[in-house]
């Protein structure tokens, strides 16, 4: 990938980060820091989307400019502990469980990148279609918040959903 190239989707990624920062504030009716969640996919050579970088490790991963899944598609997020340490597990709504096994069946391969507030946190290798309606993911945060970034990524999700409920009437 040129310099140049590089540059751009860095750009890009600021201000989409910069955009959803803004979004992301902490407003007098949360009295928590509201945690945006969003599931992105890695770019094939033909797409035109952006970079990101994650924070530990510095793998770069070209993105596509799609969002697939966002907090309205979360149902609860929870800190689980495995054989690799500590890891962010998503449950998804109903809707985006069929979503989830659509898209994961078409995008074996790629890796599923979230990112938080703007920020990418993470990465996983897609490696069969996911019925189940959960992800597991390592992230690159610090391990003694991830617990409370789990309760605020659910406070999030949960008061999207409502609010979306109540716009649609």
């Amino acid at each position: 990938m040129s310099p140049r190239r590089l540059l751009i989707g860095f750009c890009s990624l600021l201000l989409a980060g910069l955009a959803l920062g803004g979004c992301a504030s902490k407003t007098a009716k949360k009295d928590y820091p509201v945690s945006v969640i969003r599931f992105m996919v890695e770019a094939t050579a033909q797409e035109n989307g952006g970079v990101v970088r994650l924070p530990l490790s510095g793998v770069i991963i070209p993105i596509a400019p799609k969002t697939y899944f966002t907090e309205y598609d979360i149902m609860r997020c929870d800190v689980i502990d495995n054989e690799l340490g500590k890891s962010l597990s998503f449950q998804f709504t109903e809707d985006a469980t069929r979503d989830l096994y659509r898209f994961t069946a078409t995008n074996q391969g790629k890796r599923l990148v979230l990112v938080l507030n703007g920020v990418a946190i993470g990465a996983m290798r897609i490696s069969s279609a996911n019925s189940q309606g959960f992800v597991i993911a390592y992230v690159e945060f610090p391990e003694a918040e991830l617990v409370t970034l789990a309760k605020n990524i659910t406070r999030t999700s949960e008061d999207a959903r409502k609010e979306a409920a109540k716009a649609k009437g």
